[in-house]
């Protein structure tokens, strides 16, 4: 199939066309890093809402990584302004009564890979995204990052407190109001739920909040320190680590924090571990060998493989939304760098030397990083592109902001 620079190739499954039973994938190599340049071409009235549509979609298609938009032009006619354009793939926006059909065309091949009608929103960036997450998802057969939401600590309002922010960095919102400190937010129930450390009294303790109503729930205060938590939706059940025996070790717990089961039974420090997508594994670090570098183990304990060997110190494991990668920090020559560890091949690659931060977490898109560049002052929250190397900040350069966490959808 001729394809510009060889960026991308489409899969027909079955030899079907593209409404007939299966669709039409676009596969990207590991090693991608081009975009597939698109052109957007709308038809509807040129007003605040269809231009603020436009221009966030535009933005989210070069968020994903996999797109460089060219050119966004509305015309009176869609069929002769597309003839104009040597751009091979091309998004159209036709105008219907109460919103829009959206088409992505590839016309070197003359195939339609997208089509479908939206109804008109409230607010043009909500349809961008839900655009943008529907083309991502048919296209790649990954969810899309557009509509996900990224969880982080910031003393913006004096005290440090918990915030949520959109993927790109719009709509800031204050999660909790807190007199004491609070730490290390995850998300447990997206949009609804959220993990995180409260030294209420002077020690950490476990504790969910529901964000709709402002309730906050204490579920593990066991004696010295309770943190890590690592949730794991198709199990309901959280790897978290407790040092209630004298040190840190791994354990079990369901939702509510009932230990179900101690993981690790060592003299040495076990800690930060990440529950695999399935719940069957468990990545975590420890310093067993002498210096801290990050193992695998099955959620019994047995099977232990140690996988880092980049540095001397390595922390921070990640276990990427479709199970593919194992992302971790390492730290060399004083500079914390990035690494991904094929899960199936067992090999590593360094995506960055200068990360700033040992605080990273996965996009539901296991293609993109947040982390927190401390080396910036103030500390600011980043995204990475793995693939690419490409980089963006997410919060505002007037106050610090660490301890990121990108909702799993």
């Amino acid at each position: 199939m001729k394809i510009k620079s060889c960026v991308l190739f489409f899969i027909l499954l079955f030899s079907v066309n593209l409404y007939a039973s299966s669709p039409i994938f676009l596969k990207i190599t590991k090693n991608f890093k081009e975009k597939a340049d698109i052109s957007i071409l709308f038809s509807q009235n040129k007003d605040n809402y269809w231009e603020k549509l436009v221009s966030v979609l535009g933005r989210d298609l070069e968020y994903s990584g996999y797109f460089s938009v060219n050119e966004s032009i509305f015309t009176d006619n869609i069929s002769v302004a597309k003839k104009k354009y040597t751009t091979q793939i091309l998004l159209l926006g036709d105008k219907l009564s109460d919103g829009v059909k959206i088409s992505i065309e590839d016309r070197l091949d003359e195939k339609l890979l997208f089509e479908k009608n939206y109804k008109k929103t409230k607010f043009p960036h909500i349809l961008a995204h839900k655009i943008c997450n529907d083309i991502m998802l048919h296209l790649t057969g990954k969810p899309g990052i557009a509509e996900s939401k990224i969880l982080f600590v910031s003393d913006s309002s004096g005290k440090y407190q918990i915030y949520q922010i959109d993927y790109d960095g719009d709509n800031l919102t204050k999660l909790t109001n807190s007199e004491f400190l609070v730490h290390y937010p995850k998300w447990l129930t997206p949009y609804k739920e959220i993990l995180l450390i409260s030294y209420k009294d002077g020690w950490p303790k476990l504790v969910k909040k529901n964000i709709l109503t402002g309730v906050e729930t204490i579920i593990l205060a066991e004696p010295g320190l309770n943190a890590c938590a690592s949730p794991c939706k198709k199990t309901e059940e959280m790897a978290v680590v407790l040092s209630k025996t004298g040190h840190p070790e791994i354990y079990i717990t369901d939702f509510n924090g009932k230990i179900l089961k101690r993981v690790t039974y060592s003299k040495t420090t076990d800690a930060s571990p990440s529950l695999s997508p399935s719940g069957k594994m468990i990545a975590f670090v420890s310093d067993r060998q002498g210096t801290a570098q990050v193992y695998t183990m099955t959620r019994d304990g047995t099977k232990i493989k140690r996988i880092s060997y980049v540095s001397g110190y390595s922390t921070s494991p990640s276990w990427s939304p479709d199970g593919t990668y194992i992302a971790y920090v390492f730290m060399k020559a004083g500079n914390f760098g990035i690494a991904i560890y094929d899960v199936s091949s067992g090999e590593t690659k360094i995506v960055s030397e200068t990360l700033g931060s040992e605080e990273i977490s996965w996009a539901p898109d296991s293609r993109h990083i947040v982390y927190s560049d401390i080396k910036r002052r103030p500390h600011t929250i980043m995204v990475i592109d793995i693939l690419t190397g490409d980089r963006r900040r997410i919060t505002s350069s007037k106050y610090n902001a660490f301890s990121p966490n990108w909702s799993p959808f």
